[in-house]
């Protein structure tokens, strides 16, 4: 009972210090974009606003900030090439694109959503591929948190699709000990990214005449814990016949924990979730589809052995523990049938595709339930 009153003793007999004020947070750094804006102007204030996302990168890497950055885009229609060459990350903090006049948490602007159109001298790719950076300096060269933020913007007419977060890009993803090699994981990925309130419309080369066909709406390539909600896609098209190549979320190679949640998909000519190569513990819950798929609305995919000496590529495993739960189904895109609600390819709930592949014991690679049409 005598050690908390000693205790209390010696800490009265200390002398007093004086206490050090939490350091303040950095102000956030915000770049400004117009529709037109001259490429010479610096960004930094609404009066001196860029024009395009290589412009902003720009000015990124020029001032280096060590906060959060705010990218105000302008409400307007940018006509703009796709852009394969994002690398500028801020380790710990976030970079988001949003309207000019966004409040977070507020809903949709009063000005509404600024466009992204695509230009038709460059039918090929996406509006943004956010890459691994070249630099073997740069914290994030092999992958981490890149921190994203897409807030309310509309993407259209890109053939490829509207966004590609490319966790493997220029790296080594073959494991060659085995034959035939194995697709391995070639980063720690580009994650925990965010895109909500987006409309992305007239997707796929359907909408990009002449163009490669597109593979999905969002492709997420080894990202992790992605947030995908309240946005639309609308018209996602592979003209004939590659109709099927084309999804509204594309969750491929090693991209797990993400959820896709609350979205509308409309027109979709492929089905409109796929899930491929190990990609786990994702979350797809409380979505609407009309008229998208031809196989189902959750399609879970993965190249096995045979397949991979089939057709000469990397072997791939099954994905796992993924969840398909309160959706509200649709018909297919030909509108003549309902549509499954998933599909396995190839079959089997525990087929993991034979070792080194595995399935943790008592799982399996889909839950699904509570899901209405």
């Amino acid at each position: 009972m005598r050690r908390p009153l000693l205790a209390a003793a010696i800490a009265l007999a200390l002398p007093l210090t004086a206490v050090t004020p939490a350091k303040a947070a950095a102000p956030v750094f915000t770049v400004h974009m117009a529709p037109g804006a001259p490429a010479s102007n610096d960004g930094l204030t609404a009066r001196t606003p860029v024009g395009t996302l290589t412009r902003v990168q720009e000015v990124l890497r020029q001032h280096r900030p060590s906060s959060d950055v705010e990218v105000r885009i302008k409400q307007g229609t940018y006509r703009s090439a796709p852009m394969h060459d994002w690398r500028f990350y801020i380790p710990g903090h976030t970079i988001s694109f949003m309207p000019a006049d966004y409040a977070q948490g507020a809903g949709l602007p009063p000005g509404g959503r600024p466009v992204f159109r695509n230009i038709s001298s460059h039918p090929n790719g996406f509006w943004l591929q956010p890459r691994l950076p070249r630099d073997s300096a740069d914290p994030l060269h092999n992958g981490g948190d890149s921190g994203l933020r897409f807030y309310y913007l509309q993407i259209e007419e890109y053939a490829a699709g509207a966004i590609s977060i490319f966790g493997d890009s220029e790296r080594d993803v073959s494991d060659e000990s085995l034959n035939p090699p194995l697709r391995m994981r070639g980063s720690k990925g580009l994650n925990g990214n965010t895109l909500f309130g987006m409309v992305l419309r007239n997707l796929g080369n359907k909408h990009a005449p002449g163009a490669a066909y597109g593979y999905g709406a969002v492709v997420l390539t080894n990202s992790s814990g992605n947030r995908i909600e309240n946005n639309t896609f609308d018209h996602v098209e592979n003209a004939a016949p590659d109709g099927g190549y084309i999804h509204g979320t594309y969750v491929t190679h090693f991209s797990s924990s993400n959820t896709v949640t609350r979205n509308k998909f409309v027109w979709i000519s492929g089905d409109p979730i796929k899930v491929r190569n190990m990609s786990n513990y994702n979350a797809f819950e409380h979505n609407n589809f009309d008229r998208t798929g031809r196989f189902a609305h959750y399609k879970d995919e993965f190249c096995d052995l045979a397949c991979a000496r089939n057709n000469k590529i990397d072997r791939q495993c099954s994905s796992f523990h993924n969840r398909f739960f309160h959706n509200r189904l649709g018909t297919n895109y030909t509108g003549a049938a309902a549509l499954p609600a998933w599909t396995l390819s190839p079959e089997g709930l525990t087929n993991a595709g034979g070792a080194p592949c595995a399935i943790p014991s008592g799982d399996v690679r889909l839950r699904t339930g509570s899901n209405t049409g």
